[in-house]
């Protein structure tokens, strides 16, 4: 780390600790109002590596872009028209709105949400898109770019604290909670939202659009079309070139496949399947028809700690370090979410001399499975297949 990002992490331990004030930032003025998007994530980068949860620096994060927000607005570019970040870009303009109609309504009914309304909340949720394909297309790509974009982290907590308190606000709505409470999330639902999206704004995309290049940003926009739109219109599909098979076999004491048959075989099943390698890389993962996870493939080559939020990498290092020591070769996990019923299983992969080759990770919705009693012997179509 150079002079100037040594200066700029005492500054932000003085913000984290309380202790800055007008003649704190007059002593790194010059060094603030420099900063670039790059050495912002650097810096990230170098408080996690200290020992801090996303969640710790989210307290003190909106200070933070405050100071440093004067340097990023006069670095920001025009966003790439029709591209991948133009389309999040556009959405977040889309949330804007809804949220503004929301705030328009309190005010016209003097802080009190009326129950006949709720439909504009519950109308929110398609943005969770939004912030679903910036985790699993955008944050991945960074990571490959260099190790010290692992504070993308940061605002993975930040997207996931404001779903949640966009749910519970909901519920309080609905159960008519004291005036009070609501009002407090509300305060803070509005705060996180709008929040995320000026960081959104001024500090990821435009660090995206000067990073990546025209073909990774193109590769960007494929990918978000399997996961959808929030209220934009669907933008034009551009030809793609996809990854043909290769013309090699699968050959194995038990049979022999072509890579295309190997392929059928694999998304026909009922289960989400995903393999990471020893070196806890993801390396594969299969597409059934009705996939439970979201999964881009940009995915591929990236560790598996970064493909979860920060406050479930714990368990994951757990499994992991089980499965290489050969403590444990298997871990299982039931949870219900969505109206589904989800067994996730992890199995560690070991070759014939037993050294540890990675994790396979499977995911299926048992809903069905659960409810079946008696027998059914005879055939029966539950499906047709549509023309």
């Amino acid at each position: 780390m150079n002079d100037k990002l040594s200066r700029l992490l005492e500054y932000i331990k003085a913000i984290e600790n309380h202790q800055s004030n007008l003649e704190t930032y007059k002593h790194y003025e010059s060094d603030i109002l420099s900063v670039n998007h790059e050495e912002l994530f650097i810096l990230f980068d170098a408080i996690l590596k200290d020992g801090h949860k996303p969640k710790e620096i989210l307290t003190y994060l909106d200070k933070l872009v405050h100071v440093f927000s004067q340097s990023l607005d006069q670095k920001k570019t025009h966003l790439l028209e029709d591209s991948f970040l133009d389309h999040l870009s556009q959405e977040n303009r889309e949330l804007e709105k809804r949220l503004n109609a929301i705030k328009q309504i309190l005010i016209e009914n003097k802080g009190i949400f009326p129950l006949e309304k709720i439909h504009l909340f519950e109308e929110l949720e398609p943005f969770t898109i939004h912030y679903t394909k910036i985790q699993n297309i955008l944050f991945p790509y960074l990571e490959k770019k260099a190790d010290h974009f692992s504070g993308v982290s940061i605002m993975w907590s930040l997207q996931d604290l404001t779903r949640t308190r966009l749910k519970e606000t909901i519920e309080s709505i609905k159960t008519n909670k004291p005036f009070n409470e609501i009002s407090k999330e509300l305060g803070d639902l509005f705060f996180k939202a709008f929040g995320l999206i000026q960081k959104e704004e001024m500090i990821l995309f435009q660090l995206c659009s000067s990073i990546c290049s025209i073909e990774e940003l193109e590769e960007m926009r494929h990918q978000s079309f399997e996961y959808g739109f929030a209220w934009i219109s669907t933008p034009n599909q551009k030809e793609h070139e996809s990854k043909t098979l290769g013309t090699a076999f699968f050959s194995t004491d038990t049979g022999e496949l072509s890579f295309e048959q190997l392929s059928l075989f694999l998304d026909a099943l009922p289960i989400d399947c995903t393999y990471v390698d020893e070196f806890n890389k993801v390396r594969y993962f299969n597409r059934p028809k009705d996939r439970i996870f979201p999964r881009s493939p940009s995915v591929i080559g990236r560790d598996v700690r970064n493909c979860h939020p920060a406050e479930s990498v714990d368990v994951v290092n757990q499994i992991i370090e089980a499965f290489r020591k050969n403590e444990q070769s298997e871990a299982n996990f039931w949870i219900e979410m969505r109206g589904k019923f989800l067994y996730i299983r992890y199995f560690a992969l070991r070759n014939k001399d037993g050294i540890y080759k990675g994790v396979l990770e499977l995911s299926q919705e048992v809903s069905e499975i659960r409810n079946l009693q008696g027998q059914r012997r005879l055939l029966q179509w539950d499906t047709k297949v549509s023309d």
